[in-house]
């Protein structure tokens, strides 16, 4: 298993409960498997998005409790198995997310959004914890954290994974395995707008201690010129919101006695001004606020007229008419207040407005969140023609994840607070805005649509890249990725001459991933993935529950195969059956 993130961790999770029930395969003894997984982290489960150093306390996940476990209710069900443990060693976690509660009365809350600090233990947890049941029952486990995949080949043999350790530049090579797993993650391709190498440039807003470092250090060398130091955050999304939480995490935020946020205090430091944070998007808007859905069934967007689409287009859905009959939805659902084009551009005349009326939706439950999220879950973008797709990729991808895809209510608190603070402010870039620039004296240069519609300038000094990922497989940073794609391991999901990015998967269903054989694409005998790897995962699947299918399928494919592969050795090796299981 290469990458022991949430993909990682759910999938041995799964595979080891499969491999140790004793009815699921009795003609295969445990001892005959062996599983390797692969880390660039220091430690198993959390992977990069809830690694203790790439978090801090503000920093919180995006989905309810109730709807991340590996299985069923299994993250709720572990805060109350961990409950002592927390609160004597980790009460911060607890605090952070239920303020001036008394720890002995905390009671986890499905429906609450706890820090990815907290998901991070959890997972890692569950990590050792499937280790240490497989080796219980005799299966061979060999785990190689700070170790990097950097190629990887079919042989006669199996499938072989060259590795690199970290921490020495070492590298060796692993042969023999049956079945791997692609669990890599989100990445982020290498900047294309020429701003990689200038010192105030920061590709990444994690980990967040190297980010406020490398803030400070860079607005310090070029001193205060007697203005506030400003810093520009590129990007109003989760990693936005991150970058935010991080530049600002030196002042403190006031409650209310219920809990809620009620101010913002900056750290005072003699002769020094607080920093003025510029966050910008296209659109200019963060995401909705979580809470309620609304009371509102889809009327127009059903399955019965996605068929009838289908049915007139040879079995293909057309994008323009799944939003006329989003549109239709939208404004039944609002009362003919909000259309399809009030999505695309919201009637609001700042991002603050637009907070505070999204946490005051949610409530009692946001209508136009609630149609646009059950859309997404009809999982209509696999079945786009290969033009509708690039025009869903190019126009309205955007649109979809951003409203579909909010933020906890703590967090619109938080940026509210820091609005009124006079620290954060926004900006609307537009989707025509030409690229952020470095001017002669070494300040960035961000173009923004004003109030009028017309264009100006903003000048920062230091600016913070925290846009969402680039799924073009030619600029993955992943040796490893490159490699299997020069090989033909992998290859680029393509569909009419259309790239959509990501790497392409089985068409007939599953998680097999695709490899050229001479002059065609079959199905890899040995490689799997799902989540981030995968273009469509992204516009068609919900978080957790997703991943726990697509974990449940890899490690019933892969028992099926360990059986087939026991039965054959053991018709022409008794006493000798031998299964490697990488991922």
């Amino acid at each position: 298993m290469v990458g022991t993130g949430f993909a990682g961790t759910c999938a041995l999770w799964h595979l080891v409960q499969r491999l140790t029930d004793p009815d699921r395969l009795p003609s295969l003894p445990p001892s005959a498997i062996a599983i390797t997984t692969v880390e660039q982290g220091p430690v198993n489960g959390p992977g990069y998005p809830y690694a203790q150093d790439n978090v801090q306390l503000a920093h919180r996940c995006n989905n309810e409790a109730s709807t991340m476990g590996i299985h069923g209710n299994d993250f709720v069900d572990w805060m109350v198995e961990s409950k002592p443990w927390l609160i004597r060693d980790h009460p911060e976690v607890v605090l952070e997310t239920h303020p001036g509660i008394e720890l002995g009365e905390w009671r986890p809350d499905n429906g609450e959004f706890y820090p990815r600090a907290l998901f991070g233990m959890y997972l890692g947890q569950r990590f050792q914890e499937a280790v240490a049941r497989a080796r219980a029952h005799g299966i061979e486990v060999q785990q190689y954290t700070r170790h990097e995949a950097v190629d990887g080949c079919a042989t006669k043999e199996g499938f072989s994974v060259s590795l690199r350790e970290l921490d020495t530049d070492r590298e060796f090579i692993l042969d023999g395995f049956d079945r791997v797993l692609l669990s890599t993650g989100h990445w982020q391709a290498a900047a294309a707008d020429g701003l990689s190498g200038h010192g105030g440039y920061i590709a990444s807003p994690y980990p967040p201690v190297a980010l406020k470092a490398a803030v400070a250090d860079w607005i310090r060398s070029r001193g205060t010129r007697g203005e506030r130091p400003c810093v520009f955050v590129q990007g109003m999304g989760p990693s936005g919101i991150d970058a935010i939480m991080t530049l600002c995490s030196d002042g403190e935020f006031t409650y209310t006695h219920d809990g809620h946020v009620a101010s913002y205090q900056p750290a005072t430091r003699t002769g020094e001004e607080p920093l003025h944070v510029v966050a910008g998007s296209r659109s200019g808007f963060f995401s909705p606020v979580r809470g309620p859905l609304a009371d509102y069934e889809l009327h127009h967007l059903t399955e019965e007229s996605l068929a009838a689409i289908r049915r007139d287009h040879q079995g293909s859905l057309k994008v323009e008419r799944i939003l006329e009959l989003l549109d239709k939805d939208l404004l039944r659902a609002t009362g003919g207040a909000v259309g399809w084009n009030d999505v695309k551009n919201p009637r609001y005349r700042s991002a603050g407005e637009k907070l505070a009326s999204d946490l005051r939706d949610s409530y009692t439950g946001n209508p136009v969140y609630t149609v646009l999220l059950k859309a997404r879950r009809m999982r209509f973008y696999n079945q786009l023609e290969p033009g509708d797709k690039s025009v869903y990729d190019r126009l309205l991808d955007t649109h979809f994840i951003r409203t579909a895809v909010p933020m906890p209510a703590a967090n619109a608190e938080k940026l509210l607070a820091l609005m009124d603070a006079g620290i954060l402010t926004t900006v609307r870039q537009g989707y025509d805005a030409p690229r952020p620039e470095v001017g002669d004296d070494g300040d960035f240069l961000i173009t923004y649509r004003s109030d009028d519609g017309g264009r100006s300038t903003l000048r920062a000094d230091g600016m913070v890249r925290a846009t969402s990922q680039d799924f073009g497989m030619e600029r993955h940073p992943s040796p490893f990725v490159q490699n299997l794609l020069r090989r033909g391991e992998i290859v680029p999901h393509e569909e009419g001459g259309y790239v959509t990015g990501g790497i392409a998967l089985d068409a007939r269903g599953g998680y097999r991933v695709m490899k050229r054989m001479g002059d065609v694409c079959v199905p890899s005998p040995h490689l799997a993935a799902y989540g981030s790897p995968v273009r469509f995962w992204q516009n068609e699947h919900n978080y957790a529950g997703a991943f726990v299918k697509a974990a449940e399928w890899v490690a019933d494919e892969w028992l099926e195969a360990a059986a087939a592969a026991g039965s054959e050795s053991a018709a022409d090796n008794p006493g000798l059956v031998s299964n490697e299981i990488g991922g």
